[in-house]
């Protein structure tokens, strides 16, 4: 099964989102995004393997889809666009 990463600019960012995202129903993970993901220090990100349009469209909706949307497939991560 395919895991998506959202990207954040922040630890509290990324609480933030997950904690609007499970109040819809959306189970998400908030981890530490993989080396070569970003181009700035420590990242993170919400790590979820459904619904992500919804997700995408509910983020956006608040404002609060600030970084890219990885798929990872295997170890190999492609942007996907949203």
């Amino acid at each position: 099964m395919t895991e998506y990463l959202i990207m954040c600019r922040s630890l509290t960012h990324a609480q933030r989102s997950a904690r609007l995202l499970e109040r819809r129903g959306i189970i998400v993970a908030v981890t530490k995004a993989p080396q070569g993901l970003s181009s700035r220090g420590c990242t993170y990100a919400l790590s979820l393997k459904r619904k992500l349009e919804e997700a995408v469209r509910i983020l956006k909706k608040e404002n609060m889809l600030l970084g890219k949307v990885y798929a990872n497939n295997n170890g190999a991560y492609a942007e996907v666009l949203t």
